[in-house]
């Protein structure tokens, strides 16, 4: 069965014998690790093994251990934890499987896994054989109801101190839940309270300006931008992201002006089904002017990043930001 990280709790009622616990938001994997390895040892399951895919990792002796019968305990929990390559792993894997006693439990941890790998056959094996759980991180609405949950079940309940919390820990969701386990030792857990433990531990990346930027959110996308030039990131691949948007938009509007396919665009420049309608919608808010302007800025920052023109990269990167929310370029020709 496939599932979200969130929705794993109410599933450890029955502990599977295979789990496999993917995705891009560290915290919400580390934990449902943590909840799986705590289900394990309530069932009676007494060792945990661990193992790393790296080099040296021997697949033989890997099955051996799952084949063999503990020393030190009645039953087992084997962790995989696989790093960055995963070679091998699809190949290897799935004859891994039959070998996992029926009262011991196999638990697989990787980073995130693209679409290709999501429909792989190996993962595919696991979803049937157990469970394959899925954490990826909450933005927006779905953030919020997660940290309104938390803070129930810390005994809270403030819709206001919700929100304050979400907007201070948005891309950080363990800064978030250490920040209301703070907040739970407090004799008045408030909105002073929480400034007192907490600054603004938000964390963004190259999308989340882009996606606020296509979404006309002013607001979001001068703090992300700005949060991105604080944390130094490199400006070359926040310039790369907001050019490829204002180049795909001009492609639509002369796909649009044309009458042509905008189904067949959006198969040639593999865009999935949500994103088009983030992008139709920005499509409808910018005019043709203001997509010229944007590709006029988005030329000359191309200039700045190679050393070719003078001009401060961040200052033209939020011209482009800003200019994909909505607000005009400056430059007198849109």
């Amino acid at each position: 069965m496939r599932l979200k990280a969130e929705d794993l709790p109410a599933r450890l009622r029955d502990l599977r014998r295979v789990y496999l616990v993917c995705g891009d938001e560290p915290f919400l994997i580390e934990e449902a690790v943590t909840r799986i390895v705590e289900a394990a040892t309530a069932a009676g399951i007494g060792e945990r093994q661990r193992f790393f895919l790296e080099s040296g990792f021997s697949w033989g002796q890997f099955r051996e251990a799952l084949a063999s019968p503990s020393l030190f305990a009645a039953r087992s929990l084997h962790e995989l934890r696989v790093r960055e390559a995963r070679e091998g792993l699809g190949r290897e894997l799935p004859s891994c499987l039959p070998l996992v006693a029926p009262d011991a439990v196999l638990l697989v941890v990787t980073g995130a896994l693209d679409r290709a790998a999501q429909k792989a056959a190996w993962v595919e094996a696991v979803a049937e054989a157990g469970d394959v759980v899925t954490a990826t991180p909450l933005t927006g609405d779905a953030l919020l109801a997660w940290v309104r949950a938390r803070l129930r079940q810390a005994g809270m309940s403030d819709e206001e101190l919700a929100r304050r919390l979400t907007y201070l820990t948005e891309g950080n969701m363990g800064a978030a839940a250490d920040a209301i386990a703070r907040l739970a030792c407090e004799p008045r857990a408030d909105a002073e309270a929480l400034a007192m433990i907490i600054g603004d531990e938000a964390r963004f990346d190259v999308f989340a300006v882009t996606d606020a930027a296509l979404k006309g959110d002013l607001a979001a996308t001068h703090r992300y931008t700005n949060r991105l030039r604080m944390e130094a990131r490199d400006p070359i691949l926040v310039s790369w992201a907001l050019a490829r948007e204002v180049r795909l938009l001009g492609r639509m509007a002369w796909h649009q002006a044309h009458k042509a396919s905008m189904a067949e665009l959006f198969r040639g420049e593999r865009v999935w089904p949500a994103r088009q309608a983030l992008l139709q919608a920005a499509l409808r808010r910018l005019s043709g002017p203001r997509l010229r302007a944007l590709l006029r800025v988005c030329t000359e920052l191309d200039r700045v990043n190679k050393g070719r023109a003078e001009g401060d990269v961040w200052v033209m990167i939020e011209r482009v930001a800003l200019g994909l929310a909505g607000m005009p370029c400056g430059d007198g020709r849109e």
